[in-house]
């Protein structure tokens, strides 16, 4: 065998076997939709999609945030919280007489406030992603368990629900919402020059500056994503559930959201990602939660399970990276 019949043979394995990783979370998906559809024939009528897209659209719209900010090679542990407390503030201020307008304003403003120190610390203090957004993670949620009294939050608008929750054809806003954000990323990534520095910038941060690009100001703008994405998120849950809570910021949801992003296809080590990769995880992730719920499972178990899922995934990722570099 010559060298390059070896190489091109070698080739072949590695893009089998990325392959094979790639597929697998279809496969996983499409076996839990199976199973589901045989304990439940209504699972996959028109008003039970509709109900599984609308329970999915604010994690992925928060997948799409940190799927940014995994590409720049970040991690931002605080969007939970920092959702949690846009959610708070802006039914506080509905219940207060405020105009649900300039509400929803104000929730999208506190997350992108949030995302905006985020940045700033990180992409200009050169502090460390964990330390920034896990620290903006306790003071978020520490700030939503003492200005509810650890309880929820209600007086929300009427026709603030009915506006985030419009109904067409059957469908509410949020999930048309959630498909337009994810086209908008998806191009955003793969078309504009910012995009292409943050893939650039996540692969080799300095070799990117050496090359000129404004690698500070594209991961700074990362956080900017993630903090807005958090904010418009606690406008649609809080409307899902016509209140809001501190435990819309509990740390166990970080883990769906990373968990979403991994699944896919964005890698912990920066450089890959995509945003319909990340509204498939969120789906992943979702459809997971209703297949264990249906097995009647506890709420510890599915943790269990979504935390090992996680590891597998990662560990793929690795494992995909590493013959993509020995390719």
């Amino acid at each position: 065998m010559s060298l390059k019949e070896s190489v091109q043979k070698k080739e072949m394995k590695v893009d089998k076997i990325s392959a094979v990783i790639t597929a697998l979370p279809f496969v996983i998906l499409i076996i839990s939709i199976i199973y589901i559809t045989s304990q439940n024939p209504y699972f996959l009528t028109l008003s039970n999609i509709s109900s599984i897209l609308l329970q999915t659209s604010s994690l992925a719209i928060m997948s799409i945030g940190m799927t940014f900010v995994l590409i720049g090679g970040g991690i931002d542990l605080s969007i939970p919280p920092v959702m949690a407390t846009a959610a708070i503030l802006g039914v506080m201020y509905m219940g207060q007489g405020g105009n649900s307008f300039v509400a929803l304003l104000l929730m999208i403003g506190i997350g992108l406030f949030c995302g905006l120190i985020n940045g700033f610390a990180i992409a200009y203090l050169n502090m460390i992603p964990f330390v920034v957004t896990f620290s903006m993670q306790m003071m978020t949620f520490g700030f939503c368990m003492w200005i509810t009294n650890s309880s929820g939050v209600t007086g929300m608008h009427a026709s603030f629900q009915r506006t985030v929750l419009f109904d067409i054809g059957g469908f509410p806003l949020p999930i048309f919402l959630m498909i337009l954000l994810m086209i908008i990323a998806q191009m955003f990534l793969k078309k504009s020059y910012m995009g292409r520095w943050l893939y650039l910038s996540g692969t080799n941060i300095k070799m990117a500056e050496v090359s000129g690009i404004p690698a500070k100001r594209t991961i700074f703008a990362t956080y900017l994503i993630s903090g807005t994405m958090a904010g418009l998120a606690g406008v649609i849950l809080s409307a899902r559930m016509n209140s809001a809570s501190a435990t819309f910021g509990e740390d166990t949801i970080v883990m769906d959201i990373v968990g979403a992003a991994v699944v896919g296809g964005a890698s912990t080590n920066g450089g890959v990602g995509t945003a319909y990769g990340a509204v498939f995880g969120a789906v992943f992730i979702t459809i997971i939660s209703n297949f264990t719920n249906m097995l009647h499972l506890s709420y510890n178990t599915n943790l269990v399970i979504k935390g090992v899922l996680i590891i597998i995934f990662v560990a793929l990722d690795m494992v995909k990276q590493g013959r993509r570099e020995a390719k």
